[in-house]
């Protein structure tokens, strides 16, 4: 067996010995989907009536990734006995009963309203995959609850089992234009104003939360205000102008790359699109299922000029494309977790490749701590003020 192979069974080894119920924490690249895969086989070969559940964040997961990996896998036999559903459809279910329930991206099905799938219906056996635990303390604890953690594989150990491509990470400052530096302004003394009103940053967000809807005007005011404005600062940041520009540029300087643009904006992503041509198409959720499945589809053919995806959050997970080279977050959040599953879209391993990874921010504003938290544990990761910084 291969590395990956011996990485993948010790997953499953460990599963198993806690009783089929658990969690894998695995870094793109380890396998994740074959390893689910592997997990239901082992039920479902015990007994010809035993039956399978896997649940997934993404249409793209549901009808093309797992099904793909099942016919890849050799797995096509058990097919009618294997459902695949969105978690936005079986958190309704009731009194569902399955020999097996995988989960995959199960950080994604944790909310409160989510876990009805976990305790209104019955699973004989559990398997959770992800690629890091949850940020959130309740979320985690509630994991290990039901399926705790059987053994974690992150992006280094993947790296040293050169399971994954070589990859760095670079943190692009970008500069608001004259008219976007005045919004901002406004909207960051209008946001500090409404923070000391609220009783300063560290009661901040609990007292807007808990005076959003109060008989006291003085302080509802307060509340609305400290959010709105918060909206109104984020946004500008999001949909930054010159980030267009300065995207145009990085592809231009890496003309043989298939990449991934990841951004917080539907119109951001359809600007970036129109500005970049025939070389890149959206994908995001506001598409029809057939439009999504023709941008995927034009994107993996290597006879197309397409090598480019504009996406909003949908692609955060479950896109297979192992010539995909070039990724860059034109906006995002603080989460560890979304530059993880971002990131790994780029790290398939292929001979000879090596990935970039690169952050956009705008100079001066709030990006600048929400690219500090989520890439503080990157290893190889570099802050720099031009693209000419990029290194081959």
């Amino acid at each position: 067996m291969n590395t990956k192979d011996i990485e993948q069974k010790e997953h499953i080894n460990k599963w198993v010995e806690k009783g089929c119920k658990g969690t894998s924490i695995a870094a793109t690249g380890i396998g994740k989907t074959k390893m689910g895969l592997m997990a239901i086989q082992h039920i479902l070969d015990q007994d010809p009536n035993n039956t399978a559940l896997i649940v997934i964040p993404t249409e793209n997961l549901r009808d093309n990734e797992w099904p793909d990996e099942i016919k890849k896998w050799s797995m096509s036999k058990y097919k009618d006995r294997i459902d695949i559903q969105c978690i936005q459809t079986v958190y309704k279910w009731k009194n569902y009963d399955c020999s097996i329930l995988v989960v995959d991206e199960v950080h994604t099905t944790l909310s409160y309203e989510y876990r009805n799938l976990y305790e209104n219906n019955r699973f004989e056996n559990m398997y959770c995959l992800t690629a890091t635990p949850p940020e959130n303390d309740e979320y985690r604890s509630y994991l290990s609850s039901f399926a705790p953690i059987v053994k974690k594989t992150d992006t280094l150990d993947a790296l040293d089992m050169e399971l994954i491509s070589p990859y760095t990470v670079y943190n692009l400052a970008v500069s608001f234009t004259e008219d976007e530096v005045k919004q901002y302004n406004k909207y960051d003394i209008l946001f500090n104003k409404a923070t000391n009103e609220l009783g300063g940053r560290f009661s901040a967000f609990q007292n807007a939360t808990k005076y959003k809807t109060s008989s006291d005007k003085e302080k509802a005011k307060w509340a609305n205000i400290f959010y709105l404005s918060m909206q109104k600062r984020k946004k500008i940041c999001y949909n930054a102008e010159n980030k267009i520009d300065i995207i145009k540029k990085i592809v231009n300087k890496f003309p043989d790359r298939k990449g991934l643009i990841f951004s917080e904006s539907i119109i951001f992503a359809e600007e970036l699109q129109g500005a970049l041509g025939e070389e890149c198409i959206t994908f995001h959720s506001k598409m029809k299922l057939k439009e999504k499945k023709n941008a995927l589809k034009t994107f993996g053919d290597g006879r197309t000029k397409t090598r480019l995806i504009s996406s909003v959050k949908a692609l955060n997970a479950g896109l297979n494309v192992p010539e995909c080279s070039l990724g860059i977050c034109a906006a995002g959040s603080s989460k560890a977790l979304d530059n993880i599953q971002r990131k790994g879209r780029t790290l398939r391993m292929v001979e000879g490749k090596e990935a970039l990874y690169i952050n956009l921010y705008v100079r001066g504003s709030q990006e600048v701590k929400w690219v500090r938290k989520r890439t503080k544990d990157e290893f190889n990761c570099k802050w720099i003020e031009s693209i000419n910084e990029i290194e081959l």
